[in-house]
């Protein structure tokens, strides 16, 4: 492969490497060993492909050789994966652990020369919902899968369990500490009584009484907990603390929502508001502002002199004459950021 590296680069500055296979699982230990072994950088990383810079003085006649393999070297004695009795753990724990994966649903299925970037990040997101995790590797090699255990045992970390059945069987470890640190409770106390959760409950918990109140906590997902943290975060979420969330009704609960839907929408405006109120102040400064448009004055004096001969509308205490005009009001010229855009280009 670095012989191959050396030719594209005798005809180009880059080269382009399409990685597959065991290595993605590590991708920053690959993308080492390629600048360290070829003498190149890289300088751009896609998924699995990675492209290799040859350098600014390089010269084909003094680059580094390498001798022809003649023949496969021995493969080294590895020390054994999977034990009987784990670090931390006795024979007896780690065979029921075992009893127990058997029927674990496995978190992905892993493809034959696959690109396997996010499968660390998808283990550990796994071990935030349960202690053993289980990865189906069938139609890999034995190799492949062993390989690919021993790498997640060191960049987890975690405890190997087993390979059978072609499924790499893991254990988070008693050493293992939550990345996130306080779980989210979204339901705090339901009455026992409840008609909704009689399907949950089981026949022992009918039995006791029906006034007691049953905590009940529910972690989020790791990738929903982060949405709902950047929602929070950016003012389209809000958070209640579990005294507020008790002492809601539905009167509170509604105007809670009035008020947190004008508070949001407010910050998603694109432009400056236009804040008017019933004085008279605040109208002539309206209708000042657009005195410099003849058209729309013009027109809004007709409707005005319309509405000044029509009765009914006379009559009528809680109508306002300037109206119109602040519903014909809108955004000035120039203010939206489609126009700094359009004039960005023009001048372009």
């Amino acid at each position: 492969m670095l012989e191959m590296i050396h030719c594209h680069w005798r005809r180009q500055e880059i080269c382009k490497v399409r990685c597959r296979g065991v290595p993605t699982v590590d991708m920053k230990n690959l993308c080492y060993h390629l600048e360290e072994k070829s003498g190149g950088k890289v300088i751009h990383r896609v998924g699995g492909v990675v492209f290799l810079y040859r350098g600014r003085h390089y010269d084909p006649k003094t680059r580094p050789r390498y001798p022809l393999m003649l023949w496969k070297p021995a493969t080294p004695v590895y020390p054994k994966l999977i034990k009987e009795a784990p670090d931390g753990f006795t024979k007896e724990e780690a065979d029921e652990m075992r009893r127990k994966g058997r029927d674990l649903l496995p978190i992905c299925k892993l493809a034959k020369n696959g690109i396997y970037i996010t499968l660390v990040k998808d283990v550990r997101d796994a071990f935030e919902g349960s202690d053993l995790v289980k990865i189906d590797c069938e139609g890999l090699n034995p190799s492949d899968y062993k390989k690919i255990g021993a790498k997640l045992r060191d960049l987890v970390p975690c405890v190997l369990l087993s390979f059978d059945d072609e499924q790499i069987l893991m254990h988070r470890g008693k050493e293992w500490k939550s990345r996130y640190s306080k779980p989210l409770t979204l339901i705090p106390k339901v009455p026992k009584n409840n008609l909704a959760m009689t399907s949950v409950m089981n026949s022992s918990d009918e039995v006791s009484d029906a006034n007691t109140q049953v905590a009940i906590r529910e972690v989020l997902r790791p990738k929903m907990f982060k949405l709902w943290k950047s929602a929070v975060d950016s003012s389209l979420a809000l958070l209640l603390d579990d005294a507020e969330a008790n002492n809601l009704t539905p009167d509170s609960l509604l105007t809670l929502v009035e008020e947190f839907s004008v508070t949001s929408q407010a910050v998603e405006h694109s432009f400056p508001a236009l804040l008017v109120t019933n004085g008279d102040a605040s109208t002539d400064s309206l209708s000042a502002e657009y005195m410099n448009d003849e058209p729309e004055t013009s027109v809004a004096g007709n409707e005005e002199g319309q509405l000044e001969q029509s009765p009914d509308l006379r009559d009528d205490e809680h109508f306002d004459v300037d109206m119109f005009e602040r519903l014909e009001s809108s955004v000035p010229l120039g203010s939206l950021p489609i126009d700094s855009m359009i004039e960005r280009l023009n001048s372009e």
